[in-house]
């Protein structure tokens, strides 16, 4: 897939432009899918199934002279899952000369990741059946909540990501999910889960070599930070909400809003603590340093944003990465220690038995 910058583009221009790239696309034994055009957004991006970068630019470069901004090699079935298509909603050949259809049809998408918090440790904690029923039933709502509200999901098994063409809609069904785990956790037979959702919004193609990885890693930080009682977004879906419950922005009890100067700051926050993860030797000092603001700013912006101290943030994205670490790559817990940069495997132990309720050695057995 490849990201065109152009400015004042039409859906027209970028129709014509990509019948001239069909017309001459097996010249360079490139085959051109389809493309997204936004007007609005003044970028247009290309699938394009080619031997190599050199080939796209090559046929871009005489087609039409317009060379690719950003080119990432993309798996066509994610790209569906993502955008809906992966081929031009209309075309014919006539003569040898390619007709299409003049569509405007954004990449733009709303990213909605949730999770239930702790959900690895659920067989540990109430035993493997019932674990399985509380995981099924949470999977249930999700996909009948993603489909009702128009979302098609990317991925369902470490969590559930689901792509939405519009905001709203997004924005919806995370209110519905919400309404839904609060009605199950009345139920005395079950115990209670706390759902954790993030959103935001963004293109295909920006500073990752992912699809959507600025906003997918985003969307994941914002769900990891956000509590059952609210959900986190970025400012554009504030900004481009247009549904039944605005207000719902502005009160903090339901939705909390991250300003730009706080999704940076997040994003600073997170790729520091990652670079980190490792070093038993990393310090309030060094946090700061890195972060680039005073110990004091650090204390006060890390309290409002994640409700935790510094260190206690570091502390808990460290046993999340644990528990990740024993649970899909099967680490043992002397390695997980080691690698996370515990002082030894006992103090790890205790770190673990304290946040999770639970001995290590007792999840590895139950995830065995």
């Amino acid at each position: 897939m490849d990201r065109h910058d152009v400015s004042g583009v039409t859906a027209k221009g970028a129709a014509e432009a990509h019948g001239k790239d069909l017309e001459i696309q097996e010249e360079y034994g490139c085959n051109c899918m389809t493309y997204w055009v936004d007007e609005d957004r003044e970028n247009v991006f290309c699938l394009i199934d080619a031997p190599d970068i050199k080939a796209v630019k090559d046929m871009h470069r005489r087609a039409h002279g317009l060379i690719p901004h950003a080119i990432v090699e993309v798996d066509s079935n994610l790209v569906k899952a993502f955008l809906g298509r992966i081929h031009d909603p209309v075309h014919s050949k006539r003569n040898r000369v390619t007709e299409i259809s003049i569509f405007n049809d954004p990449a733009f998408r709303s990213l909605l990741v949730a999770d239930l918090k702790d959900k690895a440790l659920f067989a540990c904690k109430y035993g493997r059946e019932r674990s399985h029923e509380l995981i099924k039933k949470f999977n249930h709502l999700m996909e009948q909540a993603a489909k009702s509200f128009k979302g098609s999901t990317v991925e369902k098994y470490n969590e559930f990501l689901i792509s939405f063409t519009s905001v709203t809609n997004a924005v919806d069904c995370a209110i519905k999910l919400q309404e839904l785990i609060k009605s199950q956790n009345l139920h005395k037979d079950l115990p209670k889960v706390e759902l954790q959702i993030g959103i935001t919004a963004g293109v295909p193609l920006t500073d990752s070599n992912n699809l959507f990885g600025d906003a997918v890693e985003m969307a994941r930080s914002l769900r990891f930070i956000a509590h059952s009682s609210h959900i986190k977004t970025t400012a554009i879906i504030k900004d481009l909400y247009k549904g039944r419950a605005p207000q719902l922005f502005d009160d903090y009890q339901q939705i909390r809003t991250l300003n730009k100067n706080e999704e940076h700051f997040l994003h600073s926050l997170i790729n520091v603590i990652h670079q980190a993860l490792s070093d038993n030797n990393f310090n309030i000092t060094q946090f700061s340093k890195q972060i680039g603001v005073s110990k004091s700013q650090l204390y006060r912006k890390t309290v409002n944003l994640t409700g935790l101290s510094p260190n206690d943030f570091f502390h808990e994205i460290r046993l999340d990465k644990a528990v990740k670490l024993m649970y899909f790559q099967n680490k043992s817990i002397a390695e997980t220690s080691y690698l996370l940069g515990f002082a030894s495997p006992s103090y790890f132990t205790k770190c673990f038995k304290k946040r999770f309720n639970v001995l290590p050695v007792d999840f590895c057995k139950s995830i065995a």
